[in-house]
């Protein structure tokens, strides 16, 4: 059986039931704290898995949505005092907007593989400059803080920690039964990763379905970095559109597995807390030493596990039920 049909809303349920439950079993603030963001991390890594994953279109500038969302968040609530809880919808449609910009260039004249990516790393790159030239308006390098508002569900402000919990599962359990219940659209997005011109000549709109995937893939980021600012409070341009940020959403991806919904959930189960205790470890001592680990990672992966903890798994589940039949 295709890992693709694996998913059903069947496996999602049962989760969402388990999810949700966690936060009712006692537990120390930071515990809650590496939930949230271990949940925050699949979103993200799930986001960038419809481009990079089913389409194939390696992107290594995702940070670049991610950090538009966040910014026009921050630029809705506090510049024309929209409610965050509409902000945070809104957020990722100026990124889906911003990404035609790159996509639309890309996939019309037919840019592929290296320098797809290349052109998506200088992209986020260009934005964090000009983000940092705007201080006036951005904040510059020093970043902007969020005000402290009333607490509530429509300002997207709790006092507690499992608030913003319940927030992020539900973000990421609806983007889980929205893409599972796309079928037909993943199927012309693999069709597109395994040969671009097979697809075009069985009538697949090649460059439509690309940009659709980057439209639809951009705005959950944008969600995400949206989702971001109003738990911490804070962004700068260093974080919003930083290549460590974008690299975490790859090697998630790419370590759960980015041929299945499900890698991205695996490998952020395995690899955020991971990444948490290097950043506390070896954050004051050596600065950027996580993102060197991470690029030996994402090298060891993509050379001896091209699909995955999920893909792994996926082989001996099918060899024990061939040797069970």
């Amino acid at each position: 059986m295709s890992m693709f049909k694996s998913l059903n809303i069947k496996y999602i349920v049962p989760l969402a039931v388990i999810l949700y439950a966690l936060p009712l079993i006692p537990q120390q603030p930071y515990v809650t704290h590496l939930m949230i963001m271990t949940l925050m991390w699949a979103y993200l890594a799930t986001a960038w898995n419809i481009l990079g994953g089913f389409s194939g279109q390696l992107s290594l500038g995702h940070a670049a949505f991610f950090g538009i969302g966040a910014y026009a968040s921050y630029f809705l609530t506090v510049w024309y005092g929209i409610p965050p809880i509409v902000s945070l919808i809104v957020s990722g449609m100026f990124a889906s907007l911003i990404s035609i910009g790159i996509g639309y260039p890309c996939f019309r004249y037919g840019l592929r593989g290296v320098y797809f990516t290349l052109a998506t790393i200088a992209f986020a790159e260009i934005l964090k400059d000009v983000f940092i030239y705007l201080r006036d308006i951005t904040g510059g390098s020093l970043g902007i803080w969020l005000p402290v508002t009333h607490e509530g569900i429509v300002n997207l402000y709790f006092i507690s920690k499992e608030s913003y919990y319940y927030v992020i599962t539900s973000l990421w359990l609806l983007l889980m039964i929205i893409l599972s219940l796309a079928g037909r659209f993943k199927d012309y997005l693999i069709a597109i990763r395994e040969d671009e011109d097979v697809a075009a000549s069985i009538g697949i709109n090649i460059t439509r379905y690309k940009l659709m995937a980057l439209l639809i893939s951009s705005y959950f980021t944008g969600v995400g970095g949206s989702f971001y600012i109003y738990y911490f409070r804070y962004i700068n341009p260093y974080t919003a559109f930083g290549l460590d940020t974008s690299l975490q959403m790859v090697l998630i991806s790419v370590f759960g597995g980015m041929y299945s919904l499900w890698g991205s959930f695996i490998g952020s189960l395995v690899l955020t807390p991971i990444g948490e205790y290097l950043r506390i470890t070896l954050g004051g001592t050596y600065v950027g030493s996580h993102l060197i680990i991470y690029g030996v990672l994402l090298i060891i992966i993509i050379r001896f596990m091209p699909r995955g903890v999920f893909g792994i798994a996926e082989i001996i589940r099918s060899k024990y039920l061939i040797r069970g039949g």
